[in-house]
């Protein structure tokens, strides 16, 4: 999990399209007026909130995460690998 898989996962959730994320200050400024704290204070956040995610299974490996997703596409947008899945839960 990166800065960058958060920037995804901010993109989505605001949905900023691909020509303002050029603008640095565009995205951050969104994420500040809507959720009151800068994109730092969210990073930190968002990865304390990530384990208590639902996990997902990976396609391709067959791995399963702790994942935030995407609302429109089939993605997984910010990951950590769960350490053991129940499949019951």
């Amino acid at each position: 999990m990166n800065v960058f898989d958060f920037e995804e996962l901010v993109a989505d959730m605001l949905g900023v399209r691909d020509e303002h994320r050029e603008d640095d200050t565009y995205m951050e400024n969104l994420f500040i007026e809507k959720f009151g704290m800068d994109m730092e204070q969210g990073f930190v956040l968002a990865r304390a909130l990530l384990q208590h995610t639902p996990t997902v299974r990976a396609g391709i490996s067959g791995k399963y995460y702790h994942a935030f997703v995407s609302k429109r596409d089939p993605v997984i947008l910010m990951k950590v690998e769960a350490e053991e899945h129940h499949a019951d839960r």
